[in-house]
C-alpha cells in the first residue's frame, strides 16, 4: 500500500468536510460547565479535527512536494517555516506549560497554532475552483447560526444565561469584538452565495441571512466587524462590476478608492468622519502595542516567550497609560503580540507566508476569468479583511481558525485556476486510464490513513482531556465550595495542586481558594511551587506578599513586593505597601527609597502625598 499519493476525489471531499466542520465547530463549541467555557472547548476541538485531518490527508502532504504547482510549493516551504519558527519559540520559552497550551483563557498556545497550521496546509492540498463552494457554504452556515444566536441574547433569551454588564452580544466567542469581527467576515461568505445563487429563493434566503447578520453585527456595538465586511464586499463587488463592464470597473475601482481614504482615516481618528467611526479603544491598543514594541527590543530574536505577553505587560507598560493601572494579557494585535511573544523567529515566517498568500490571491484574480474570477475574489475579500481586521484584533480561536483555513483555500484555488501544474495533469491522466489496482487497494475499508488519523486523535485526547478535567474540577470547586466540608475541600485542593505541579496559572487559582478557606500552609505551598516553575509570575508574588502582609508578617512580604517593583513598576499601590513592609522591619532607608521613586515617578500624586505622610507617621 502506497501511503505518498494523490488522493482520490472522495477522499479529498472527505478531507474538506472535516477542516470545514471543524472550523464551524470551532467557532460555535462552547461548554459551560468549565471554568473556562469558551476557549478551552475551542481549543480542544480544534486540535482533534486537526489530528483527524493530519491522518487523512498525509498521503497528499507526503507526496506534495513532487505534485504540486510552484507556486503551491512555495507556500508549503513557508507553511513549514511558521512551523519550524513556532517549535523553536515554544522551545525557548520559560514556561514550556504555558507556551503549550497557551494563557490562561486565551489559549493561544502552540497546540492552537499548529493544529491551524495543519488545517491551513491540508486545505492548500485538497481544495479546488469546484469545490470552494463548500467553503463559502459552511462559512456562511456558521455566520448565521452565530446571527441566530445573537438575536436570542438581545431578546433577552439566551439559553446559557451568560451574565454579562456592558453587552450581552458575546455569543459564542466570549467578546462582542469577536462576534462583530466574525461577522464581518461570515457576511462577506454570505454575499458572495448571494450573488452567485441561480435560483432567486436562494437568492432571497442569503439576502435575508446577510441582512440578519448585518444587524447584530451592528448591535455588537464593534467596529471590527463593519471595517471588515467593508474591505470584503467591496472587492466582491468591484469584480462583480468589472465583469459586467470593464469600464464600469474601472471606474468603481477609482470611486472605492476615494470612498475608502477618507474612511480609514476616520478609524484613526483622522478627518470628518472620524466623530462617526473613531472607537476610543484603540488609544489603549496603543499603549498595548507600545509595551509590544517595548518586549520586542529587549527579546528580539525569540521575544518574551509563546503567549506570555500577560506576564510582561506589567513591566513594559508605559508610564502614563489611557487607562492608568488598567493590565492585558494580549497585545489585540495579532502582528504585535506573535512579535513580541514569539520574536523575529515567528515574526518573520509569518509575515513571508501572510504576505505570499496575498501576493498569489491578488495575482490570480488578475488572471482568472468570468467566473472563476469571481470566486477567487470572494475568498482574497474574506482573507484581505481577515489579515486587517488582525491589525487590532486578539487572536481568538474561534475567528482565528479561519485566517488558517481561507489562506489554505487561497492557495488551492489560485493553483487549480493553473491547469499546467504536475498534480493536475497527473489526476487528468488517471481519470482517463481509470483507477488501477493499487488505487482501489489504497482506498480501502480501512486505510493506514485512518489509523494515521485515529492514532493522532488518540494522543490529543490523551494530551488535552487532563486540561479539561482541570478546568472542570475548577469549576466545581468554584460554583458548588458550600457542599464540602472545610477539611474536604483543603484537601481536594491540595489533591489537584499535586496533579498540577507544572501548571503555574492552575496553581494560582487553587492557591487563591486555599487562601478563601484560610489555608495558608497549603496556600503557601502552592505559591512556593508558582514560583519555582514561574518566577516573574504576578499573582505568584503578588498572593504571597498580600497573605504576608495580611498575617501581619510585613517583613517576610519584603521580597515578593520587592520582585513586584521590577514586574509592575508604575503600581503605586504595591510601592506603598512596599514602605510599609520595609518600616515594619525598621528600614527606614530603604522606604525613604521607595517614596523617592514614588515621588519620582508621579510627582504631586495622591500616591507621592500617601508615601510622604507615611514617612512622616
Amino acid at each position: 500500500m502506497k501511503l505518498a499519493r494523490a488522493l482520490s476525489e472522495s477522499e479529498a471531499k472527505k478531507v474538506q468536510s472535516f477542516i470545514l466542520f471543524g472550523g464551524v465547530l470551532t467557532t460555535l463549541t462552547i461548554w459551560t460547565k468549565l471554568e473556562d467555557p469558551i476557549n478551552l472547548p475551542k481549543m480542544f476541538v480544534l486540535v482533534l479535527v486537526a489530528a483527524i485531518v493530519l491522518g487523512l490527508a498525509l498521503p497528499e502532504i507526503l507526496s506534495s512536494l513532487r505534485l504540486t504547482s510552484g507556486n503551491q510549493r512555495i507556500a508549503i516551504y513557508l507553511i513549514s517555516l511558521f512551523a519550524i519558527g513556532l517549535v523553536v519559540a515554544t522551545m525557548a520559552t520559560d514556561v514550556k506549560y504555558t507556551a503549550i497550551f497557551g494563557e490562561f483563557h486565551r489559549n493561544n498556545g502552540f497546540l492552537s497554532y499548529f493544529a491551524m497550521l495543519i488545517l491551513m496546509l491540508a486545505g492548500s492540498l485538497v481544495f479546488n475552483l469546484k469545490s470552494v463552494n463548500r467553503y463559502f457554504t459552511f462559512f456562511g452556515i456558521a455566520g448565521l447560526l452565530l446571527t441566530f444566536y445573537g438575536f436570542l441574547q438581545g431578546l433577552g433569551k439566551d439559553p446559557v444565561g451568560w451574565k454579562i454588564d456592558y453587552n450581552p452580544f458575546i455569543t459564542t466567542l466570549g467578546n462582542p469584538n469577536f462576534t462583530s469581527g466574525f461577522l464581518g467576515l461570515a457576511g462577506i461568505a454570505i454575499l458572495y452565495l448571494a450573488l452567485a445563487a441561480k435560483e432567486r429563493k436562494f437568492q432571497v434566503i442569503y439576502t435575508v441571512g446577510l441582512l440578519a447578520d448585518l444587524y447584530i453585527l451592528k448591535r455588537s456595538g464593534s467596529i471590527q466587524g463593519v471595517f471588515g465586511f467593508a474591505i470584503g464586499a467591496a472587492v466582491i463587488i468591484l469584480v462583480k462590476i468589472w465583469l459586467m463592464n470593464r469600464k464600469y470597473g474601472q471606474a468603481s475601482l477609482l470611486l472605492a478608492a476615494l470612498l475608502g481614504t477618507p474612511v480609514v482615516l476616520a478609524v484613526l481618528n483622522i478627518g470628518p468622519l472620524a466623530s462617526k467611526l473613531y472607537q476610543g479603544t484603540l488609544r489603549n491598543r496603543l499603549d498595548y502595542w507600545n509595551a509590544a514594541i517595548g518586549m520586542f527590543k529587549d527579546h528580539p530574536i525569540f521575544g518574551v516567550g509563546v503567549d506570555r505577553f500577560g506576564e510582561y505587560y506589567r513591566q513594559y507598560a508605559v508610564q502614563n497609560q489611557v487607562a492608568q493601572g488598567q493590565v492585558t494579557d494580549n497585545a489585540h494585535s495579532v502582528y504585535m503580540q506573535l512579535l513580541a511573544t514569539g520574536g523575529l523567529v515567528l515574526f518573520i515566517p509569518y509575515v513571508l507566508l501572510i504576505s505570499f498568500i496575498t501576493y498569489l490571491g491578488i495575482k490570480t484574480v488578475i488572471k482568472s476569468q468570468g467566473e472563476n474570477k469571481f470566486k477567487v475574489s470572494a475568498v482574497l475579500g474574506i482573507w484581505l479583511a481577515t489579515i486587517a481586521i488582525n491589525i487590532v484584533t486578539i487572536d481568538n480561536i474561534g475567528v482565528g481558525v479561519w485566517l488558517w483555513i481561507t489562506g489554505g483555500v487561497l492557495i488551492a484555488v489560485s493553483s487549480s485556476s493553473a491547469q499546467t501544474d504536475t498534480k493536475s495533469l497527473e489526476q487528468k491522466e488517471n481519470s482517463t486510464k481509470g483507477k488501477s489496482i493499487k488505487s482501489l487497494k489504497s482506498e480501502s475499508i480501512f486505510p493506514v490513513s485512518y489509523a494515521m488519523s485515529f492514532i493522532a486523535a488518540i494522543l490529543v485526547l490523551l494530551l488535552v482531556v487532563p486540561v479539561l478535567g482541570k478546568s472542570s474540577a475548577l469549576y466545581n470547586l468554584k460554583s458548588n465550595a458550600s457542599s464540602y466540608t472545610t477539611q474536604t475541600y483543603v484537601a481536594v485542593l491540595v489533591s489537584e495542586s499535586k496533579a498540577a505541579s507544572d501548571d503555574p496559572q492552575y496553581l494560582a487559582q487553587l492557591a487563591n481558594l486555599a487562601f478563601t478557606q484560610n489555608a495558608t500552609n497549603e496556600a503557601f505551598s502552592m505559591i512556593d511551587q508558582i514560583n519555582k516553575i514561574d518566577p516573574r509570575s504576578y499573582y505568584g508574588n503578588y498572593f504571597a506578599a498580600f497573605a504576608y502582609e495580611a498575617l501581619n508578617k510585613r517583613p517576610e512580604a519584603i521580597k515578593y513586593r520587592e520582585r513586584l517593583k521590577e514586574l509592575d513598576p508604575w503600581n503605586n499601590a504595591s510601592l506603598i505597601e512596599l514602605i510599609k513592609d520595609y518600616q515594619s522591619a525598621g528600614d527606614k532607608a530603604s522606604a525613604q527609597e521607595i517614596a523617592a521613586l514614588i515621588k519620582n515617578n508621579y510627582p504631586g500624586s495622591q500616591s507621592d502625598i500617601d508615601a510622604s505622610a507615611l514617612l512622616v507617621g
